[in-house]
Parts: C-alpha cells; structure tokens; sequence
C-alpha cells in the first residue's frame, strides 16, 4: 500500500485536467502521505472533480499493479523450479486434502493482480473465476460458480456404469476485481494478458470503495459468493490480510463468533487484526518478530527463531 500511495501521490496529479479536480487532489495528499486509504476517504462524496480524481486513481492503481504483476510473474517462473514455491504447494495441499466429496477449494483475494492464478496453473490444479468464453470472457449469471462434473466408472458394478460425480477445482473468488477485469458494454469481462491501458474493473480504495462492491452486480454477486463459502468453512487460513474490509468481514465476523478455527500469516498485525485478536482469542496469529516470528494465541505469546510467518517457512516447519 505504501507503494502504491507514492505512486498515486506523484502519478494523479498530471492525470487531473480541471481546476477543481486538482484542487481536491491536492488537499487530500498530506493526509494520503500518512495513510493511503483514510487519505482517499477524504475526497468527499459530491465535491467537485470527484469523479475526475477517482478515475486518474482507479487508472493508475491499474498500471501501478500490471506493472508489479509482469515483474512478479517473470521473476517466479525464471526461478529454477516456480512450481515449487509455496503458494503453489500451498494449493495443491489444499487441494488433494479435500474431502472426496467437495465441489471446490474456495479462495478469496481482495488483491487485483493473478498471481494466485498462475500459482493454480504451477501445480496443475483446475481454475474457476466465474467467467465463462476464450478470448473476452464474460462473467456468468447467478450462480456465477457451478458445481462441475466428471463421468466415472462406478466401481462394483458386473457391467460398466458411468456415474457423474463432482470434479472439485479452485473456485477464486475476487470481491475487489482483477488487472483482467475490463469494463465493456456496462459490465466487466475478462480478458487475460492485456497490457493495454483499457479501464480496469476494480473497487479502488477510498472513495467509491463501498458504492463499487455494493452498486456494480458483479462485485455484489462476488461479495456473495464469498459470504456463502465463509458461512460454509470449518477454518480459515489468512495470508497477508489484515482485516480492514469491514464491508467484506461480516460473514467472517460471524463464524468467529461461533468459534471456527482462523490461521492469520502476516508480516506486521495491522491494528484490525490486533482487535480480531483481542475479541477472538481462538484466533492463531503470527507476525515477524526480528529475524524470527512471534505467535498469538489465548492471549499468549509465543517466540519462534524461524520466521514461520512467511509461507515456505510455515509449511516446511509445520505440514511438509
């Protein structure tokens, strides 16, 4: 986030062609400087330029995040084995421990960039976004996830008897769109490699954060899906996220209510996370702790030399 207020703050500006936008660009900048999204909260709903200053910041968040994603997917699959990395280990454990009967893995990211989709594609794993086409994908009606099958042999049987069964994959679920997402026709559709300067469809922070996840269908319907697999968890892993989507966490809040098992993987607990922390004590949080990490749990903390707070380090000292 940080780096993506630098950018904003230098980025913005050149973009705004009418006084007024600038003006209320400007005034917002100090308290961007300080914190990105209780910055852009600032621009006030109906001032003047709004809608100017909110397109310049969706625009440059988009090419801030296409850039970082192309540099990030070169350096994984240059690596000697990217197949290997955690995430994609991550994600075939996920996977292959999957109750025989489950429709799906359900994954949720308030990230825009496709780095979970091309971690799906290093350890082989079949991928559901919600949108249905080749080249200008489109997202598919209510439901937009459906449960797929695949016909089997079934076993026992003197003659062969086909059965249809579930054929679980990855269901990523994004409730703050994607660098893939464009807006054509009124409604967004996916189209993938595309590093054309093309309107993103994403919920920016700030100050349509809420008016875009709640207004647009697609966010709304995605906000829904998500709140259904969370209903539907017996457990939650969070890698890298710190609890500051309150129009996201309800669902979330909930199930904490009711006491199901959460695993928070973070390199610095936001202030959210520490109140997570505080009123669901149940909850497993580690964080950095110099060259090492420091876990939370009933209120006790606990110190490890490994920095068991990144992902490769987790899964080697505790699942491989």
């Amino acid at each position: 986030m940080s780096e993506l207020g630098d950018h904003l703050t230098v980025e913005v500006a050149p973009r705004l062609s009418s006084a007024c936008a600038r003006s209320l660009w400007e005034s917002a900048i100090p308290a961007i400087q300080i914190n990105l999204e209780q910055g852009l909260n600032t621009i006030a709903s109906g001032a003047a330029g709004r809608d100017e200053v909110v397109a310049a910041i969706r625009e440059e968040t988009a090419r801030l995040v296409i850039r970082r994603t192309r540099e990030a997917e070169a350096c994984i699959l240059s690596s000697s084995d990217p197949e290997t990395q955690a995430p994609a280990r991550l994600l075939k454990r996920l996977y292959n421990g999957a109750p025989q009967n489950a429709e799906c893995i359900p994954i949720i990211t308030t990230n825009y960039d496709t780095l979970v989709e091309l971690f799906c594609d290093l350890a082989g794993l079949p991928l559901d976004t919600g949108f249905t086409g080749f080249r200008r994908r489109r997202a598919r009606s209510t439901p937009i996830f459906q449960t797929q099958y695949r016909r089997v042999i079934a076993a026992g049987r003197r003659s062969a008897t086909y059965e249809h069964r579930p054929f679980p994959n990855v269901r990523l679920m994004k409730p703050h769109g994607s660098i893939t997402w464009q807006l054509a026709e009124g409604a967004p559709i996916e189209v993938l490699n595309d590093l054309s300067d093309a309107p993103r469809a994403i919920v920016v922070p700030g100050p349509t954060k809420y008016e875009d996840a709640l207004i647009n269908l697609l966010f709304d319907g995605m906000r829904t899906e998500m709140n259904a697999a969370v209903g539907r968890a017996s457990a939650l892993l969070c890698v890298g996220f710190g609890f500051n989507d309150d129009h996201l966490q309800g669902a979330i809040r909930q199930r904490l209510d009711a006491g199901m098992p959460a695993l928070i993987l973070t390199r610095e607990f936001t202030p959210n996370i520490r109140t997570v922390l505080h009123r669901y004590p149940h909850v497993l949080a580690i964080q950095r702790r110099e060259a090492g990490a420091e876990a939370h749990l009933e209120g006790d903390v606990t110190f490890s030399p490994v920095p068991v707070w990144e992902l490769d380090f987790f899964l080697k000292t505790f699942l491989e």
